[in-house]
């Protein structure tokens, strides 16, 4: 006589505070980014989501500080331009005033960043004869990398 095959018991969902620890271990988060994921899952409530926010606030899990200083200075690392910077934090969304203190911190490092990105940039135009084409290259992709154009001038023409 066969035997019907036994269906699995539903797993328990977790908890709010549980699934913003499991997110927070995976990534950094910003508050406001934490609370989009958390409210797309669909099964959690408002106090729910506030209560998790508020235990991993208080356990320091969770900084839109620090998260703005870390991520501003690895994308200055990776020569990105202080518009750039200052686009990805308010997408990941830290607040402006949060964002505008770690824009503050790294403002000095821009000019040697587009330094960086300049260097590349013409070691991929090695093969560029001619000198208008190159700089416009030049200057479009600085431009994309975030870098104002004070900025750009100051690094295709160090006068």
């Amino acid at each position: 006589m066969p035997t019907e095959p036994e269906i699995p018991a539903p797993r328990k969902q977790p908890s709010a505070s549980e699934k913003a620890m499991r997110l927070l271990a995976r990534r950094a988060y910003s508050e406001r980014e934490l609370t989009r994921k958390l409210y797309s899952y669909g099964c959690y409530s408002t106090p729910q989501i506030r209560e998790a926010l508020d235990y991993c606030r208080k356990n320091r899990f969770l900084n839109d500080e620090l998260l703005a200083q870390d991520y501003a200075r690895s994308l200055s690392d990776r020569n990105c331009g202080n518009f750039k910077i200052r686009m990805q934090l308010r997408k990941r969304g830290v607040p402006e005033p949060v964002a505008e203190n770690a824009m503050a911190q790294i403002a000095e490092s821009e000019p040697e960043a587009a330094r960086r990105a300049c260097e590349y940039k013409l070691r991929l135009l090695v093969r560029e004869r001619d000198p208008f084409k190159k700089r416009q290259k030049l200057y479009r992709y600085l431009a994309s990398r975030g870098f104002s154009a004070d900025v750009i001038r100051q690094c295709i023409d160090p006068e």
